[in-house]
């Protein structure tokens, strides 16, 4: 924690060594003169005081003052704010003053019988009450940042659950009206360019078309940086496998010129949630699109103690090297995400991607998912006792 005091924390024209970051020395301060006292009088009394009195003074003076000291020192390495700095400072001090004021009033009228018994007294009395005082500060101070930082979580967490709803709110209103719109307005479109007979007619009706296919991927974008910014619940979890499975179906549905083959375990649960598919839609979609002959795709995924890595291996011509330190940044010559949104979700789930490798004979690309806490236990002890 920094402890640099600004110049606009503090008033004009007050002395540096009054600034919030200085009091806590003066703690420190305060105990070190209590030391330089304590020698002080064990000098000044040498010749009247014994062996005794010196270790009932180290102990009951000397030893708390050297924790008066450190107690200073570790004021200003607590997560204690600043700004209570100076509460502490004034029930440490006001600590020293009250008790020695109590004290002195019983000086005055029961006095002991040597000045260097009533010197030791107030000066006990004195340093037992900073070292008193400054415990309570502590102790209080360190309940209020306690209470302040719950404050500003709770507060926190009430703003992100408003977010999350806002968040889903918004990806209800793109999947139900405006995708759906979109998509009816495509469907018509298609459905006049076969009963139109007239070319410059059927020009536009494809414009249409085009345009509302554009624009129902640039929605599904959005929807997936949607559930990207929701991010996985504690102890949420999804089974990779179910959803590598169900996106390769699709694939291999809309592409039936594509051989896509997989390698995968039984089940493997990731913390994440359903808008990990995206990942690997963007990556079967990049590993198709990039392929001019017919395409080959092979995806595996591995469990690992705390990790599952998927590859995903293409037979494409490879990526140019020009191209590879800009690979996953976000393009600005259309509105689609693709590899930038793999990274970015990746990320948000705790994981990563990677080309891992890539050539004239095709590329590899690698996600690393973080394993859900428990959901596998089971899987693993039944594979461990086999």
């Amino acid at each position: 924690m920094s402890h640099d005091t600004p110049a606009s924390s503090r008033l004009i024209g007050t002395p540096l060594w009054l600034e919030r970051s200085s009091l806590p020395w003066l703690v420190t301060a305060f105990g070190g003169l209590s030391i330089a006292g304590l020698v002080g009088w064990w000098l000044a009394f040498a010749d009247t005081i014994g062996a005794t009195a010196y270790l009932t003074t180290l102990l009951s003076i000397g030893v708390p003052a050297v924790g008066l000291g450190w107690g200073g020192h570790r004021l200003t390495e607590s997560d204690i704010d600043e700004s209570r700095y100076g509460r502490v400072c004034k029930w440490c001090f006001g600590g020293a003053v009250a008790f020695l004021a109590v004290n002195m009033l019983s000086i005055v009228f029961f006095p002991a019988d040597s000045v260097a018994a009533n010197t030791t007294w107030a000066h006990f009395a004195l340093n037992t009450g900073a070292v008193g005082g400054f415990a309570v500060g502590y102790v209080e101070a360190r309940a209020i940042q306690r209470e302040v930082e719950a404050t500003a979580a709770t507060v926190r967490a009430r703003q992100l659950e408003d977010e999350r709803e806002l968040l889903a709110y918004l990806n209800d209103l793109l999947r139900h009206e405006v995708l759906n719109s979109s998509q009816i307005i495509g469907g018509h479109a298609t459905l006049l360019q076969a009963e139109c007979d007239r070319e410059a007619v059927r020009d536009r009706l494809e414009t249409i078309e085009r345009e509302s296919d554009d624009l129902v991927g640039v929605i599904e974008d959005v929807r997936a940086m949607l559930d990207a910014n929701r991010g996985p619940q504690s102890g949420t979890a999804v089974d990779l496998v179910a959803v590598l499975e169900a996106q390769l179906l699709e694939y291999r549905t809309r592409f039936d010129d594509v051989d896509i083959e997989a390698d995968l375990p039984e089940t493997a649960h990731v913390s994440a949630n359903e808008g990990v598919k995206w990942i690997f839609a963007n990556l079967l979609e990049n590993a198709i699109e990039h392929n001019e002959g017919r395409a080959r795709v092979r995806v595996t995924a591995e469990r690992g103690p705390e990790t599952v890595v998927v590859r995903v291996a293409d037979d494409g011509p490879g990526i140019a090297e020009a191209d590879r330190e800009t690979l996953f940044e976000r393009r600005s010559t259309n509105h689609g995400l693709g590899l930038y949104l793999s990274r970015i979700l990746a990320n948000r789930y705790g994981g990563g991607v990677e080309l891992v490798e890539t050539g004239p004979d095709g590329s590899v690309f690698g996600v690393t998912l973080q394993r859900a806490a428990s959901t596998d236990a089971d899987v693993d002890a039944a594979e461990r006792s086999q």
